[in-house]
């Protein structure tokens, strides 16, 4: 491996994938590696020459002197001019000249080249890293394919794949045109409901959190096996507003069952932390409040305190004498108007016209008094001169330039955010637009105010005199405000509809009751009267009618919100083709009927292949619940082998230098069907089996991959049969199949127990299961027959995996199937393996055309000339611990 790395054309082809880091690597290099060599020569040619040895003495001496903070008269003067002199002397000896000159290259050179030793490092680190991870790996595969001939793809070389690990993984989920469908029928309709159909494992329930996740609001439940409609409804309903309070950022009523001292407890508790975290802003924040405008405070109450209260008490005087005169009669006219406009008001008692002006005149004053004070210091700053000429200053100094540029850049980034999101690359991670520019929004204005205050001018205007004054001034607006109107500030009122949900969750989820007693009695020393009487009030149960009334309309409500907002809005049924039969599903989707078909919202529902099957029949003399229930189905098919290997290259994505064999997908697809769920299991399976870590052989992985489903297969028929009716006549066929068990349980490499598995195998599947030795046909009760055409099926198409998958050469076989034919495609093995499902007789059809396209020998036995050996008792000495530990990572 490593003299085919080592060849010319292999080491050119990993140079030219990282050609620029390997020039910019070079170049430093190169620099580095010519300042060394004049270093060399200058140190090779240098001789001690005592002219020069003085001048660069004195030199330092006088720099050591200076930096130690000598005087500069005289010890400085002193160094100085003797450097000069020694300078003079060293000048007029050309020898003296030749060794100042080597002296200096030598240590400006050597600082060059240490200088550059940092660089050269990095780009050596680059160079190797892109090396390593970008230009190599492609060359590394094709030298191995180089080595392994033909069959480049023989060996499973990575040791796992870490996305094979999840099961359920969403980031896994391959782009596809069944997700395009789905896409292109949510936008064709405002709301409605569609069914998801497909056989299971084939990935409705990721489709369904992928178009919930895609949601602006959605919802996901399950559907219970054994459900109540009343039940299920209730739940769904529950988990609605319980999403619509999280979303709205609300609070969810928990009910939990504590003792007495626990629910005080409980109740405190959030007041009393939401008290604490109050306290833990307000107290520092008053006081560094208090600190920084204390001073300012104080020096305004010296300033016009006093003349405040003079002014006060004259306003009192004046207010005072004028209620006198009217008390003592010595204003007539004074005292007529206050008598009438005590009559005014209280004829204007219970007039609305008046309560509503005063109420609008309160509002506006008090609305201008806020305005006025929380904008008033903004707007004094364009009035004072100070400001106004320090302002000025800023245009002639650069700061309005910086300005100009960060607000072009805020404008762009706001312009970007509010396009929508879009998905950009960074790091090897897609971000969107949104959360990366957001920061940028905050960042902006925050460096603009850095700006000004790092410039003479905006430091000026910053510690103006009148600036805490100003503040006080603002703070006094804020606190008005925040007294006038306390929700507009600090918290966001609740909307109707988020008390609607609550009241529904306290309604679905507790049961309220209420009790009043009355006592009333007479009571004598001998003798006591008297009556009692108790009213007691509980909330009854929702019925399922008014439940599905009460559902529709919070359902319609957030609808409607989300619809104003165009947003979306989804909930996702799941599980329904797990209830069991398909009446049972049918029932389940006739009882919900009722809540299906709101304005505004996407009802996504997965069923089984019946029931979407059955709503492809309507129209015709035939009708059921699915006519009147979806709008539109969405049939879900098993993959092709262009998604099998899509989904599966995505799990490899951990490993990206690590490429899937072809053998690897192909074999996982055939034995899947196509389906994702079983290709995820496959393809983790032919892991597992590997015995020790050099065992990468895919035809032994494939061989022991499908011997070892095959044999699980048959342990599940043979369960099956176990429960049937059986004849001395019939027996033989028990007899075969615990034959093909024995050499199932024994088979190893070995080429002869090899052989004899795969003698038994067609043995069965083509001789002793179908019937063709009895002496009379049909002899097997029909459930029978079908039950043994069915293993008889399998075993014949796992005979053909084998046939395939399980030797070498692969890629010539591969080649001359394309060749040959339609039958030939690899996409036929799948379709084969679906074919099972439904008919093992059209199935045989399909495998007896891919082994004539795959070249493989037609198997006819004749039961005179071929006879099966029995299975050995004992397991292969060779190989018994690799089969022993291929059945533990099995078990795993």
């Amino acid at each position: 491996m490593l003299a085919e790395m080592n060849s010319p054309d292999n080491v050119q082809q990993v140079l030219a994938g990282c050609s620029s880091e390997h020039a910019a690597f070079r170049a430093c290099a190169r620099r580095q590696a010519r300042a060394l060599e004049i270093f060399r020569s200058a140190v090779s040619e240098a001789r001690l020459d005592g002219r020069a040895l003085a001048s660069y003495g004195s030199g330092g001496l006088t720099f050591v002197l200076w930096y130690g903070g000598a005087p500069f008269f005289p010890t400085l003067l002193v160094t100085l001019a003797l450097t000069v002199c020694a300078l003079a002397v060293s000048l007029q000896d050309a020898h003296a000249r030749r060794q100042l000159w080597i002296w200096a290259s030598t240590g400006v050179f050597l600082f060059l080249a240490l200088a550059q030793q940092p660089a050269v490092e990095i780009r050596a680190r680059r160079w190797s890293r892109a090396m390593v991870r970008e230009a190599a790996p492609p060359v590394v595969r094709t030298a191995v394919d180089a080595l392994l001939g033909e069959d480049h793809d023989a060996l499973l070389l990575a040791d796992e794949y870490a996305g094979l690990r999840s099961v359920r993984g969403r980031e896994y989920l391959v782009n596809n045109t069944t997700i395009e469908r789905l896409n292109w029928k949510l936008q064709q309709i405002d709301g409605g409901t569609i069914a998801v159909s497909g056989p299971r494992g084939v990935g409705k329930t990721s489709l369904l959190q992928w178009c919930t996740d895609k949601a602006d609001f959605s919802v996901f439940a399950q559907a219970p096996a054994a459900y109540a409609p009343l039940d299920f409804l209730t739940s769904l309903f529950v988990q609605v507003c319980e999403s619509y309070l999280v979303r709205e950022r609300a609070e969810v009523p928990e009910f939990v069952r504590l003792p007495y001292l626990h629910r005080i407890l409980g109740r405190l508790g959030p007041p009393a932390q939401r008290l604490i975290r109050w306290l833990a802003y307000a107290v520092p924040a008053a006081a560094l409040i208090t600190l920084g405008l204390f001073a300012t405070v104080r020096s305004l109450q010296a300033e016009h305190s006093a003349a405040i209260h003079r002014r006060v008490l004259g306003v009192a005087d004046t207010v005072r004498d004028h209620a006198m005169d009217v008390w003592h009669g010595e204003a007539r006219g004074l005292g007529l108007a206050v008598t009438c406009a005590g009559v005014i008001i209280w004829l204007l008692r219970r007039s609305a016209f008046t309560g509503k002006v005063l109420r609008r005149a309160w509002r506006v004053l008090f609305a201008v008094t806020f305005v006025v004070l929380c904008l008033g210091p903004f707007v004094s700053l364009g009035f004072d001169p100070d400001v106004r000429h320090d302002a000025a200053t800023l245009a002639t100094d650069g700061t309005l330039v910086r300005w100009g540029l960060l607000f072009g850049l805020w404008v762009a980034c706001s312009f970007c955010v509010i396009a929508g999101p879009q998905n950009v690359t960074l790091a090897g991670r897609e971000w969107t637009t949104r959360t990366v520019l957001s920061p940028l929004l905050v960042l902006i204005p925050l460096a603009a105010l850095a700006v000004l205050a790092l410039s003479p001018s905006g430091r000026a205007i910053f510690t103006d005199s009148e600036n805490p004054l100003r503040i006080c001034v603002w703070l006094l607006g804020i606190l008005l405000g925040k007294i006038r109107f306390p929700h507009a500030f600090f918290a966001r009122p609740e909307s109707d509809l988020v008390k609607d949900c609550r009241k529904q969750l306290y309604r679905l989820q507790t049961v309220q009751s209420s009790s009043a007693a009355v006592n009333t009695g007479a009571a004598a020393q001998l003798l006591s009267l008297g009556t009692s009487h108790t009213t007691s009030l509980s909330t009854v149960p929702p019925n399922y009618p008014s439940l599905v009334e009460d559902f529709r309309r919070v359902l319609g409500a957030i609808a409607d919100e989300l619809h104003e907002n165009r947003q979306s809005f989804i909930v996702a049924i799941d599980e329904v083709d797990r209830l069991g039969t398909d009446a049972q599903a049918l029932d389940f989707l006739r009882e919900i009927k009722a809540i299906l078909g709101v304005p505004y919202v996407h009802f996504l529902i997965s069923v089984a292949e019946d029931v979407g099957a059955a709503f492809v029949r309507r129209g015709m003399p035939y009708r059921d619940v699915t006519d009147s229930s979806f709008d539109d189905v969405l049939h879900v098919q098993p993959g092709t082998l262009e998604d099998s290997t899509a989904i599966l290259r995505k799990r490899a994505d951990d490993d990206p230098g690590d490429e899937l064999p072809r053998r690897f997908v192909l074999l996982a697809h055939a034995l899947s069907g196509g389906i994702p769920r079983d290709l995820m299991r496959y393809a983790r399976r032919l892991m597992e089996v590997r015995s020790s870590p050099d065992d990468r052989e895919l035809s032994s992985l494939s061989r022991k991959v499908v011997l070892d489903e095959l044999s699980e297969t048959l342990a599940g028929f043979r369960t099956l049969l176990a429960k049937q009716q059986w004849s001395p006549e019939t027996i033989t066929i028990l007899g075969s199949f615990r034959d093909l068990v024995g050499h199932l349980r024994t088979a190893c490499p070995c080429r002869d127990r090899t052989e004899q598995l795969e003698l038994a195998l067609e043995h069965f599947a083509l001789y002793a299961a179908r019937e063709q030795h009895l002496s009379t046909v049909g002899a097997l009760p029909a459930e029978t027959r079908e039950l043994m055409d069915e293993a008889a099926g399998y075993a014949y198409f796992s005979l053909t995996l084998l046939g395939i998958f399980g030797r070498d050469p692969f890629n010539a076989p591969l080649a001359a199937a394309a060749v040959h034919g339609p039958d030939g495609d690899p996409e036929l093995l799948a379709q084969a393996r679906l074919e099972l499902a439904i008919s093992p007789h059209s199935a045989r059809r399909l495998i007896d055309g891919i082994r004539v396209a795959w070249g493989l020998p037609s198997p006819a036995i004749d039961p005179l000339l071929a006879a099966v050996p029995p299975p050995r008792n004992r397991a292969c000495p060779r190989h018994h611990r690799s089969t022993r530990n291929a059945s533990r990572g099995a078990g795993r």
